[in-house]
C-alpha cells in the first residue's frame, strides 16, 4: 500500500471509533479492530487488494441493521466523501458478508471479499465469540437459555449460527482457527449444560 492509502486506512479507523466507540452489543470499535487484524493475517501471502480489505474490514459494520437506524448510509457517504476509487468493491463486500446475507442466498464475489467475511466470523467464535453473544443478548433483552434451542435465546444462538460457521469459512486458514475455537465453545457448552441441571 502507498502512504496515501495509509493515511485513509488510519482516517477511517478514527471514524470509525466516532461512531462505535459507545458500543456495547459486541459490534465496537475493538470488534471492528480485530476483523481489521484477521483480515490481515489471512491476506498474507495471497494475491490481494489489501487497501479494498482493510476498508472493508474497518467499516464493515457501520451500517448493520443490528445495531444501526433503519436508512444508515454511513458506509457510502464516507467512501464517496473520501473519495476512494474502490467504492463499489468495498461496499460489495459489506453488502453481501453476513449471515444474514448468506440466509437470503448472497455470496462474496473476490477472494477480498472472502477474506473480511472469514475475519468477522472467526470474532465470533472462541472465547470472545461468547463474550459477544451474552453482550449482545443483554442489549437486545434476550434470555440466557430457555430449554429451547429453536427460540431466541443466547444459547440457542450457538447451534442456529455459531456452530454453523467453522463450514463456511472460506480460506484454509480461516477454517483451521475456526475448528480450534469452536472446540472451545462446545467445551463451554457442555459445561454450561451441567451446570444447569444441577
Amino acid at each position: 500500500m502507498n502512504k496515501q492509502q495509509l493515511g485513509v486506512i488510519e482516517h477511517a479507523k478514527g471514524y470509525v471509533y466516532s461512531c462505535l466507540s459507545n458500543d456495547s452489543s459486541g459490534h465496537d470499535y475493538f470488534h471492528v479492530l480485530r476483523v481489521y487484524q484477521m483480515a490481515l493475517k489471512l491476506s498474507i501471502g495471497k494475491d490481494v487488494d489489501v487497501f479494498v480489505i482493510s476498508i472493508a474490514a474497518l467499516l464493515h459494520d457501520l451500517d448493520d441493521y443490528k445495531i444501526s437506524k433503519v436508512g444508515s448510509n454511513r458506509v457510502e457517504t464516507y467512501l464517496t466523501n473520501q473519495k476512494i476509487e474502490s467504492k463499489e468493491s468495498i461496499m460489495d463486500i459489506i453488502s453481501t458478508m453476513s449471515f444474514h446475507s448468506h440466509k437470503e442466498g448472497k455470496s462474496v464475489k473476490t477472494l477480498e471479499g472472502q477474506i473480511v467475511q472469514d475475519a468477522d466470523r472467526l470474532d465470533a467464535l472462541g472465547a470472545i465469540g461468547i463474550a459477544r453473544v451474552f453482550a449482545y443478548s443483554g442489549v437486545k433483552n434476550r434470555p440466557i437459555y430457555n430449554n429451547d434451542l429453536d427460540d431466541d435465546s443466547s444459547i440457542a444462538h450457538f447451534y442456529q449460527k455459531l456452530l454453523l460457521l467453522p463450514d463456511l469459512m472460506n480460506t484454509l486458514e480461516a477454517k483451521e482457527i475456526a475448528k480450534n475455537r469452536v472446540k472451545f465453545m462446545k467445551l463451554y457448552l457442555e459445561i454450561f449444560f451441567s451446570e444447569w441441571e444441577v
